[in-house]
């Protein structure tokens, strides 16, 4: 009996003996876990890691490794992991690592061999981003995902040898090589480079005269003082690459003169100057072209540069930048390309909505896509149907004692106002901007609306003024257009100094012609059509369905031409571009000015036409025209640049509009 109960008391001994060991153990593991939590708040244990910090750029020579992500079972990514998971959570999270990766690649592989499913694999693989995918990137992927409106930047690896600092001297020594290979390249038939180095580098021991048997007295005239290598003329440096780049026949040298990695540095240099950013774009956009190029542009670095661009706040640098990135997307735009000139302001990124509409807007002299189509600005003096909440605000601030900031009395206030505006709006019947004087039996309304009208709403809303209307305007209510912007240079006197090769195109019918063949690279014609013309503008409009008529309609521009809007277009001439002779003499005037004088002949033979072939295609027109005159020069002195009886065309709808001839066609809100 004895016996029994002493084993008893063993068994228990050793039973409580396990117990306090685990539970020990349990508690000594637990304020391990703990210390080691707190020394890691505490102490940064990453700097232990800093020579393992992950390559952007892993170079694999071998054939063997080629693709084999895209084909690799789901064994061989399990297997890839050499450690074992020493947790539940860990082990969990490294299963989701590893869908993750699967799924990633085969949206990437979806994305580079995929033919009906490429768009949609591009989407969803841009919002799962991991490291591996920058490395693992091709050329029209990497574009196709910088095209995306939400483009993520990890995406895209910073171009090869961006850490490499060169100075200020050592890149203009490396641009001088350049502009002086180029020139070899064209065989110095670029008169206007060849002038550029005369003038700029002609005191640079490795510039060679002999080089150039040009005489260029006639084009310009050599700067005497010695050129200072500083910012000024690296600028000046881009400038001409620019416009070397600018002749399609010459844009190709850049490439094979090695351009791309030096437009880089100088990116990485000049990055905060908009203007040098401004002209490196345009100098991307004319190499984009040329789609045999995609693969150089892709290894030097640009596409994620130009990526970041296009969402620039400037539009001048984002527009150039959606030109170049469009032109390198071939499987999005069917082929279409946008040349120097022709910007595509709408849509900006790859699209949803399938395009079912053109529209085409045109500036008139001396005008551009982002000065002509920009929103009015506000006349001050003018008087207001709504009074501003701004005197409210003070109202409010001296009314309520609190130490909130100033911007919640400015909501505060906007709110009442709004509020009050909505109780008493229906009672008001608004006159809206731009309220026409005159218009013929053809023309209707209306011109005002409900004070409560959504458009009254938008109106008080302060929205942010729009440097280009119809980019920010018109697809928030059409959202399948296409708008296109047209540039082109005039001037108004010849002694301006021109590029001997373009000055050639100055009248309106070598104008259209060109303009025609850069609108046709854009894939013109193919679908309904719109076009919206200020000033010279219409007539250059006039001109291209003319001269397309005349051949048939070969390109199905008449065709599928559905209307035309004329803002102030002279289609009699300008009684402001009529000189005596002796103004002439002094003034020298350009063709195209020449051109617009009043009752010109070739105006008034481009109208008969124009209404000629009126008769044959069904083309809804509508005119606007100025009431107002314009001030011009620094006196203000007053001009009308265009008359009533010029500006009607005597067919469709027909507007007179109490503004300017400058801002008749710049809206003062959406």
């Amino acid at each position: 009996m004895k016996m029994k109960i002493s084993r008893n008391y063993v068994y228990y001994l050793k039973t409580s003996g396990v117990c306090v060991t685990v539970i020990g153990a349990g508690w000594f593991l637990y304020q391990l876990r703990q210390i080691s939590r707190i020394v890691r708040s505490t102490v940064n244990t990453d700097v232990l890691n800093l020579e393992q910090t992950q390559a952007q750029y892993i170079y694999i020579d071998d054939p063997r490794f080629k693709n084999i992500f895209m084909f690799g079972k789901d064994e061989d990514l399990k297997e890839s992991a050499s450690e074992k998971p020493r947790s539940f959570s860990r082990a969990l999270a490294q299963w989701w690592k590893i869908k993750n990766h699967k799924l990633a690649y085969k949206l990437l592989h979806m994305a580079q061999k995929g033919e009906t499913e490429r768009f949609k694999a591009v989407t969803v693989l841009n919002s799962l981003m991991y490291h591996g995918l920058a490395q693992m990137m091709d050329a029209k992927t990497a574009v196709a995902l910088a095209r995306m409106p939400d483009a993520n930047s990890r995406f895209f690896l910073q171009p090869p040898y961006y850490h490499v600092q060169y100075n200020l001297h050592d890149i203009l020594e490396k641009v001088h090589s350049l502009l002086l290979h180029l020139n070899s390249l064209c065989d110095n038939a670029h008169l206007c480079l060849t002038q550029f180095l005369n003038s700029k580098f002609k005191d640079s021991p490795r510039y060679l005269i002999g080089l150039f048997d040009h005489d260029l007295s006639s084009v310009s005239h050599s700067v005497e003082s010695t050129t200072v290598w500083d910012n000024e003329l690296l600028k000046n440096c881009v400038g001409a690459i620019c416009h070397h780049s600018s002749m399609e026949e010459y844009s190709k040298h850049l490439v094979d003169a090695g351009a791309l990695p030096l437009l880089i540095a100088i990116e990485k240099m000049c990055g905060d100057d908009v203007e040098v950013c401004i002209l490196l774009a345009r100098i991307l956009s004319n190499v984009s072209l040329h789609s045999e190029y995609l693969g150089s542009i892709y290894e030097s670095g640009w596409i994620g540069i130009l990526s970041r661009w296009s969402r620039s706040d400037d539009i001048r640098l984002s527009a150039q930048a959606i030109c170049a990135l469009a032109n390198l997307d071939g499987d999005e735009n069917e082929g279409a390309k946008y040349p120097q000139r022709i910007y595509l302001l709408h849509p900006s990124h790859r699209a949803h909505v399938a395009t079912k509409m053109d529209v085409v807007f045109l500036h008139g002299l001396l005008g551009g896509v982002f000065v002509t189509w920009r929103q009015r600005d506000v006349d001050s003096s003018a008087p207001r149907a709504i009074d501003d909440a701004s005197s409210k605000m003070d109202y409010l601030s001296t009314m309520i004692d609190d130490d909130r900031p100033q911007e919640f009395f400015k909501d505060l206030a906007r709110d009442l106002h709004l509020r009050e505006w909505r109780k008493i709006g229906h009672d008001f019947e608004v006159v809206l901007d731009d309220c026409p004087q005159d218009m013929n039996a053809s023309a209707s309304g209306p011109f005002s609306c409900r004070g409560d009208d959504a458009c009254m709403e938008d109106d008080l809303e302060s929205a942010p003024k729009t440097r280009c209307w119809p980019k920010d305007w018109l697809p928030m209510d059409i959202p399948f257009l296409r708008i296109i912007g047209i540039n082109y240079d005039t001037s108004l006197s010849m002694w301006t100094p021109f590029c001997p090769i373009e000055s050639t195109k100055s009248t309106i019918r070598e104008r259209s012609e060109d303009l025609v063949a850069r609108l046709r690279m854009a894939n013109l014609g193919q679908r309904p059509l719109v076009w919206v013309g200020h000033s010279m503008g219409g007539l250059l409009i006039k001109k291209m369905l003319v001269e397309e008529w005349k051949t048939g309609d070969r390109h199905d521009i008449c065709k599928n031409t559905k209307a035309i809007l004329f803002y102030s277009t002279p289609h009699r001439g300008s009684h402001v571009a009529a000189l005596k002779q002796t103004t002439q003499m002094l003034v020298w005037p350009t063709v195209e000015v020449q051109e617009l004088r009043e009752e010109s002949p070739q105006l008034l033979k481009l109208n008969e036409e124009f209404l000629q072939m009126l008769e044959t295609y069904r083309i809804d027109i509508v005119s606007f025209t100025e009431t107002k005159p314009t001030p011009v020069t620094a006196l203000k002195f007053p001009l009308q640049f265009v008359s009533c009886p010029s500006a009607d065309l005597g067919v469709g709808e027909f507007f007179q509009i109490p503004q300017d001839h400058l801002s008749i066609c710049k809206p003062a809100s959406r």
